[in-house]
């Protein structure tokens, strides 16, 4: 399924900028909060019962399993999230919870393959600056060389340290909720390094100030509900000094608390688990906008290209290097090849025979000396 991030005209940054501030908009989003609340309640319940199951029956292997399923959980739910929030910001219709976990579980897969490959791209710079290194340590001439290539690796491993972790890590999720295929979305994250970087982390710092003060206003408020109904709860349930948060956190886990200590913690707790929800949801929204915002009339085809052509030609001489293997191989497996016959030896004089007889002859005999026959 391919959705377009095509838009109708350019987003100046400070325009930019001014779009940010519609990512709290996701609280409006009930189907996003719901399949989001519904993924944090999946991924505990299965990690959770086959933790415990593990514990009872001292399985390492299960608990491997209990703690796998649960990141699948989290995974999947948490980016059929940002595909509902990603039609939301490009102002498509919406869509059901279950079609969006289904492209969700078809579409998904395509993030862990680009991680994989953007962390194959670091490791691959930082062995290439190690070898450099390396070639430093010869005597007289490393220092000097030193000289230049220590400002150069600085800035090579930080400008990649920073695209990997600020623009490559944060907008590939959008960009697979937007469709791409894992080498558009490569193509695309480096297109977008090369010519947006350092807008896109400032756009990046901007949703981490939004999503921060939105999180600190709603535990604030929160916070300050949760102080004044347990301070009444006290007094009118006649509970006294049991209704604080030690309180509730003791009885709840050794289940010696009252029953209103009990539903207090339960429902304390769901409260908190909703309200962490909610800067979730902004800080998925605020990327999927920043990605469009930096994709926006953009023409990817050049850098997709040269992509493909890369590709392309490592291909080529994979298939090159293969076929040589193969042929080399066959070449000393194959069995030796049989000694031409040599041609028969002339049958010595002493050996002819008479054909009638079989009486030895000569080989200048005309008749037979025995039988008189014929020879020659």
């Amino acid at each position: 399924m391919t959705i377009s991030t095509e838009a109708h005209k350019p987003f100046p940054f400070s325009s930019a900028v001014g779009s940010l501030i519609e990512a709290t908009d996701a609280i409006k989003n009930f189907r996003a909060i719901a399949l989001l609340a519904l993924t944090f309640i999946g991924a505990v319940l299965v990690g959770g019962v086959l933790t415990m199951l593990a514990s009872s029956m001292s399985s390492v292997v299960l608990a491997f399993l209990g703690g796998l399923m649960a990141f699948l959980v989290m995974f999947y739910g948490s980016n059929a999230v940002g595909i509902l929030l990603m039609r939301d910001v490009q102002g498509q219709p919406g869509m059901s919870l279950v079609d969006a976990v289904l492209v969700s579980l078809y579409t998904s897969h395509r993030l862990i393959a680009v991680v994989f490959l953007e962390f194959l791209i670091v490791l691959a710079a930082m062995i290439a600056i190690a070898i450099i290194l390396f070639v430093c340590k010869i005597p007289v001439l490393g220092p000097v060389l030193y000289a230049v290539v220590f400002p150069l690796s600085a800035i090579v491993l930080g400008v990649l340290v920073f695209a990997l972790f600020y623009v490559m890590l944060p907008l590939a999720g959008p960009a697979a909720w937007s469709g791409a295929s894992v080498f558009q979305i490569i193509a695309r994250l480096n297109l977008i390094v090369r010519t947006k970087l350092v807008s896109v982390i400032l756009l990046e710092v901007l949703l981490f100030l939004i999503t921060s003060f939105t999180a600190l206003l709603i535990f604030g408020v929160l916070g300050t509900g949760v102080s004044l109904t347990t301070g009444m709860s006290a007094g009118i349930l006649g509970l006294g000094g049991q209704m604080n948060m030690y309180a509730l956190a003791s009885g709840l886990g050794s289940g010696s608390g009252s029953g209103y200590i009990i539903a207090a913690g339960l429902g304390g707790g769901l409260l908190m688990a909703a309200a962490a929800v909610v800067p979730g949801l902004i800080f998925t929204k605020g990327v999927c906008i920043i990605y469009l915002n930096a994709t926006r009339n953009v023409d990817f085809s050049a850098s997709e290209a040269s992509l493909n052509d890369g590709l392309a030609v490592v291909k080529k001489k994979a298939e090159e290097a293969r076929e040589r293997a193969r042929a080399l191989t066959e070449q000393a497996t194959a069995p030796a090849a049989p000694a031409a016959p040599s041609a028969p030896a002339a049958a010595p004089a002493d050996s002819l025979q008479c054909p009638n007889c079989k009486a030895p002859v000569a080989s200048d005999d005309v008749f037979c000396g025995e039988c008189a026959h014929k020879l020659k």
